[in-house]
């Protein structure tokens, strides 16, 4: 194997519409993401939701 860098690769979230009750959003990797002031005033209006902030704050994992 050359340089080849292994990476998580993304997997749409199963989340799949669930609230956000507080100020901050559980990653499936176990993080806990803690949003802006202006992702959650975008929840709360309905302009976003849990699975496309999870997809912003997906982390690819480098070896």
């Amino acid at each position: 194997m050359s340089d080849a860098i292994q990476a998580r690769e993304y997997q749409e979230s199963r989340i799949e519409d669930e609230p956000i009750l507080g100020p901050v959003l559980a990653m499936p990797d176990g993080r806990i993401q803690p949003l802006t002031w202006m992702e959650r005033l975008m929840v709360r209006l309905h302009l976003t939701n849990a699975k496309t902030l999870e997809a912003r704050y997906f982390k690819p994992v480098s070896a």
